[in-house]
């Protein structure tokens, strides 16, 4: 079986991963810093909003 490797940073997925819903998709990340990476990535795609 593969690992499963971080949604922001690719490095592999302990037990304790941090699920993030992205654009309706639901990813898993590494750590509170990945989550908060993928945040801002969706804000800046989304752009300010009106």
């Amino acid at each position: 079986m593969d690992p499963k490797t971080c949604a922001a940073c690719d490095c592999e997925l302990e037990s304790d991963a941090i699920t993030v819903t992205i654009g309706g998709r639901t990813v898993e990340v590494c750590c509170q810093a990945c989550a908060v990476l993928l945040g801002e990535a969706q804000t800046a795609i989304a752009g300010p909003e009106a």
